[in-house]
């Protein structure tokens, strides 16, 4: 299943920036598959469906070549009225029978990213990524 048509990247200053970015992301989500909530405001507008710490020291990160981020998939459900798309609340969903996408949102760190898109990791990416598209 394709998972990430739609991607950002968020460069950070350092992990504490992470760190807040996270607990932004959050409080403004549902965290889960079945949809189990957090203590609902009724502004949660995305539902967490999966995250990749690569960050975290556990972490081995030589089976990515020292690369390291935090990586979130995000399940967003929209409706257009009007010819307008309108992203909708979590709690909203089912009674507006809204359209569902999975994003993902990568979180840097700004000196990594650096390196990576001026050094040959990222070329070697592109060349990797190239070979599965014909």
């Amino acid at each position: 299943m394709l998972t990430d048509l739609v991607r950002c990247t968020v460069l950070a200053e350092d992990l504490r920036q992470v760190e807040a970015l996270m607990a932004t992301l959050e409080a403004r989500s549902v965290v889960g598959l079945a949809g189990a909530a957090n203590t609902s405001d009724g502004e949660e507008m995305f539902r967490i469906t999966a995250i990749k710490n690569r960050f975290d020291e556990s972490y081995d990160d030589n089976k990515s070549g020292g690369y390291r981020d935090l990586s979130l998939n995000v399940e967003v459900g929209w409706t257009i009225k009007d010819g307008a798309v309108f992203f909708e609340n979590v709690q909203d969903w089912n009674a507006l029978e809204c359209q569902h996408h999975i994003c993902e949102i990568q979180v840097h760190l700004r000196s990594s990213n650096v390196k990576m898109v001026s050094g040959r990791l990222h070329a070697r990416y592109v060349e990797l990524r190239n070979q599965f598209n014909g």
